[in-house]
């Protein structure tokens, strides 16, 4: 039996960081060797390049058997996160045996996602052959896998503090196109240290919920406190899991809203509705419409944590906050999409003697600030229709563009 817990390299250390690894699935004993003594070295590495720091990094296994052969990271990242609120640690990995559903690539060996402090890696591509008991190299091969699996860890870890990409192959932040490139990987440069160390610093301080009087002072205030604290990692979460993307990665929104757009820009009765309009009316129109259906598509796709009855955590307001912000970016991006294409279509297409005769009834011609209120108008209804055709895009698939910041 492996040991659940290590014990802390050093007493006079002040600062604790806690990454806890999950053995999602059934692992042979020549997976689980590698994992463990990838655990063991990363261990090492971190105690010998940050030594202000103490690392503990606990394994919990839950052994279930598979039985597929493809996964959704995004069920294992909550299943993480469950995990690491549970057990209070600072960061999670989880990992698998299985192949990860990969959407932007051809495979992925991991992914992570700052918003949770969770990273997902997979074992399938790291050493395919390693399950062949009978081969004489079965040794060399699980040393090999555990170098590749540390390499992996390293680079993961780096991901959930925020750290650039490198372009130097040895960097530990160098992004691997193979489980090949993981064996060359062999230090963070001096620029990175330093910037892990100061995350780090921010990450083993005393959290929010620690402090009997911000949990007293309620839910609100606590979010708020938490929301302040957090900003600069808010920030960064919402800009790794790029929402103005959303227009692209959400096909079935976007194909409702576009459709939704077009229908309502050939209709005579629209036109004359819309510019009839004020600029007032439809700002917000278009502010509710935004408002309207990102807490329909957060609640729709059950994208909030949920404590339960554990108790509120910072992390748990990170989250939150990033998430409601990212999909408010991104339907915000997909409304002015709509928004510009409206405007340009109705300006550059439809005749102005057409336009004038389908809004008979508006007192003045036919000017620009008319077509950008019909466009703001028509905008606002493309989105609301949009965001039905986003509640039937799947939940594993969208969780997993609103918290996986990359394939990797």
């Amino acid at each position: 039996m492996p040991p659940q817990s290590q014990t802390p390299n050093s007493s006079a250390n002040s600062h604790r960081i806690e990454l806890g690894w999950v053995i999602a699935h059934h692992l042979s004993e020549h997976n689980l060797a590698a994992v463990l003594a990838a655990r063991d070295a990363m261990t090492d590495y971190l105690s010998r390049m940050f030594p202000q720091f103490e690392w503990r990094m606990p394994v919990v296994r839950r052994s279930e058997e598979l039985h597929q052969r493809f996964v959704e990271p995004s069920q294992l990242l909550i299943e993480g996160v469950e995990e690491r609120d549970i057990r209070h640690w600072d960061f999670a990995f989880v990992t698998t045996r299985a192949d990860l559903q990969s959407y932007y690539k051809p495979f992925a060996m991991a992914v992570p996602s700052r918003a949770v402090s969770v990273a997902v890696l997979s074992l399938a591509r790291l050493s395919p052959e390693l399950d062949n008991d009978d081969s004489s190299g079965g040794n060399d091969r699980q040393t090999r896998m555990a170098r590749r699996l540390c390499s992996l860890g390293l680079h993961l870890l780096g991901d959930l503090n925020g750290l650039p990409h490198s372009t130097t192959e040895t960097d530990y932040m160098f992004e691997p196109a193979s489980a090949d490139d993981l064996e060359v990987m062999t230090d963070f440069s001096e620029s990175r240290r330093r910037q892990l160390t100061a995350e780090l610093l921010q990450v083993a301080d005393i959290r929010l919920e620690e402090r009997p009087a911000a949990v007293q002072a309620g839910a609100l205030r606590f979010y708020l406190k938490a929301a302040w604290i957090g900003r600069s990692d808010i920030f960064s979460a919402i800009i790794q899991a790029k929402p103005w993307e959303f227009p692209f990665r959400l096909s079935r929104l976007t194909t409702a809203a576009l459709s939704s757009l077009l229908i309502l820009m050939i209709t005579a009765e629209v036109w004359d509705l819309g510019m009839n309009q004020s600029v007032l009316f439809v700002g917000i129109l278009s502010l509710t419409s935004l408002l309207g259906t990102s807490l329909f598509v957060l609640k729709r796709q059950n994208l909030f944590l949920r404590r339960g009855r554990r108790r509120l955590t910072e992390q748990t307001v990170f989250t939150n906050i990033s998430t409601a912000l990212v999909v408010l970016i991104g339907m915000t991006t997909s409304y002015l999409l709509m928004f510009g294409l409206a405007a340009v279509i109705g300006g550059s297409i439809f005749p102005r003697r057409l336009v004038q005769e389908w809004a008979a009834s508006l007192p003045q011609s036919v000017g620009w600030p008319d077509y950008l209120v019909l466009a703001g108008f028509v905008a606002s209804l493309g989105i609301l229709i949009g965001a039905l055709g986003a509640s039937f895009e799947g939940n594993p698939y969208f969780r997993h563009i609103t918290f996986v910041d990359e394939e990797i």
